[in-house]
């Protein structure tokens, strides 16, 4: 065994200089070394990682190689296996590792399969020890799930989702045959039946992956977990912090529990769900795994009731006004209709739409008066952005809002990111192009390119310009004060992205050479427009 191997000073020594790294090229290579000399063959990596599992935990999801994780799970033998899981710290780098093997499963099948094996062979050899501790019981939980594995999306955040209020549909990697799917399955249901211990996580875990694979094993299960533990579904097991896993699990799949039990207790107790912390959850959830526009039109009715639907924006969760929002936008459920009611609900007593945005940004804020947005504000708001069909409300409310007030929200972080969402993702942006929108900014370009959060909003803004007078009104505003923009610690690097240095000394030059680049992305996009598009083939 290397020295350098053995050393656990080396490792903790590495992860304070990745906390020192700025780059996220410097991160992900420092990650996978670190990794990489861990997986080698003469590290005792079990040892290893015991000693420094909180930086092991941290590095993790900045490894990009797919041969060094595999590795990394496959070093953990036989042997090493079961003291592995029983550490309190350890078992949480094996449950974040279970996590990003599915990315790679396409190329590193193999030995993933391998390594995977031996841990499901160490947890059924020691489940009845392994279900009674939190730590370990999140191993099974684990271990369960990976037999159908969520690919994550590196670029899906938790808010992304929130936002996304359930329209993307999540991606999972179909494992071939050889894994003997079924079989293990069936295996662990056994072992959960022999067990007294019941444990909801892993029941949960359990019963989600069989609805995803095996429709015949999921309503046994049901069954037999109603009629052992639930023998009359009512409020108290939905709104119970453990029971709770199950209950959720089940708005996910049919079943008659489902459809004839918990969608009628739902409707019949709406108040005491939709403002507890737990039951709020519920509700969301619900919203997310539903495909009958008639009982979203049920739902919508009870909570548009003015008292309940005041009370959902003023002191109920943010996530289930989001998720509320965007399901109705989805299945077109009175969705003009609920925006209006939402100006109703936050206070808008000016009646000038302009005002519309600039009061949604202000939701739940102590002071008004001086807080001008909120994070829950502005989430609000993407969420309102994101739709595919803009309302009527928000597009004039945005099209209607001043450079000053513009300048404000960019100004503040999370409105600086609301604005480049609004560029990247928001089908409004096209329409807002379209008309003075770069026009409205041009004394308020030198202001936001020197705040340290709006420089990005400034950025993404010379990014989208599509057309030459676009860029040139950013450039001819933005020169006036070149000196000061080249030194400032913000400004100077869009100062360098707009090539202000040229557009002050060779001014004709610079715009020849904005409009070759214009007409080439122009050109670019007319090709994969023509692109012919692959026909869908009939199903019969």
């Amino acid at each position: 065994m290397s020295a350098l191997s053995s050393n656990t000073k080396y490792y903790k020594e590495a992860y304070t200089l990745f906390q020192q790294c700025t780059k996220k090229d410097d991160r992900q290579d420092l990650a996978n070394k670190v990794f990489e000399e861990a997986s080698s063959t003469t590290s005792d990596t079990c040892k290893i990682v015991k000693s420094c599992s909180r930086e092991f935990e941290q590095l993790l999801p900045h490894v990009t190689l797919p041969t060094t994780l595999s590795s990394f799970f496959d070093r953990l033998t036989e042997t090493d296996l079961d003291d592995f899981i029983r550490d309190r710290s350890a078992c949480f780098v094996l449950e974040k590792l279970l996590s990003y093997l599915p990315n790679h499963l396409s190329t590193e099948n193999q030995q993933i399969h391998t390594a995977y094996d031996r841990l499901f062979r160490c947890i059924c050899e020691n489940f009845d020890d392994y279900i009674q501790e939190t730590g370990t019981s999140h191993i099974i939980a684990s271990t369960i799930s990976f037999l159908h594995p969520l690919i994550n999306s590196n670029d899906n955040n938790e808010y992304e989702q929130l936002i996304d209020g359930g329209r993307t549909p999540k991606k999972f990697f179909e494992l071939p045959a050889d894994w003997n799917v079924d079989e293990k399955l069936r295996e662990i249901k056994k072992l959960i039946k022999k067990n007294t211990n019941y444990n909801e996580f892993v029941y949960a875990t359990l019963l989600r992956t069989c609805g995803y694979l095996n429709e015949k094993l999921y309503i046994k299960l049901v069954d037999h977990i109603c009629e052992k533990h639930y023998s009359e579904i009512n409020l108290e097991h939905i709104l119970d912090k453990r029971s709770s896993f199950i209950f959720e699990v089940l708005l996910e799949f049919p079943s008659e529990q489902r459809n004839n039990i918990l969608y009628e207790i739902v409707l019949n107790n709406i108040d005491e769900i939709y403002l507890h912390s737990i039951g709020n959850f519920f509700l969301q959830h619900l919203l997310l795994t539903l495909n009958e526009k008639d009982l979203i039109e049920k739902i919508y009715l009870l909570i548009m009731n003015d008292d309940r639907f005041t009370k959902l924006v003023e002191k109920g969760q943010i996530r289930l006004l989001i998720t509320f929002i965007r399901v109705c936008e989805r299945f077109h459920c009175h969705y003009e209709e609920l925006i209006s009611r939402l100006k109703l609900s936050i206070n808008c007593t000016n009646p000038s739409i302009s005002e519309f945005i600039p009061s949604v940004l202000k939701l739940r804020a102590e002071n008004p008066e001086t807080q001008l947005i909120t994070k829950d504000g502005s989430l609000v708001v993407q969420a309102l952005l994101r739709a595919e069909k803009i309302d009527s409300l928000t597009r004039q409310s945005f099209l209607s809002l001043t450079g000053e007030q513009i300048s404000i929200i960019a100004c503040h972080p999370s409105g600086s990111h609301l604005l480049c969402q609004l560029i990247l993702k928001s089908n409004l942006w096209s329409i807002l192009r379209q008309k003075n929108f770069y026009d409205k900014l041009n004394q308020e370009y030198t202001k936001m390119a020197c705040d340290k959060s709006a420089c990005w909003f400034v950025t993404q803004l010379w990014k989208s310009a599509t057309t030459i007078d676009q860029k040139l009104q950013m450039a001819k505003s933005m020169a006036k004060d070149f000196q000061t923009l080249r030194s400032h610690t913000y400004a100077k690097f869009i100062a360098y992205e707009m090539n202000l240095t040229a557009f002050c000394s060779r001014p004709d030059q610079w715009k020849r050479s904005i409009d070759t680049i214009l007409k080439k992305h122009a050109l670019f996009d007319d090709l994969d427009d023509d692109k012919p598009k692959k026909k869908k083939k009939k199903k019969f």
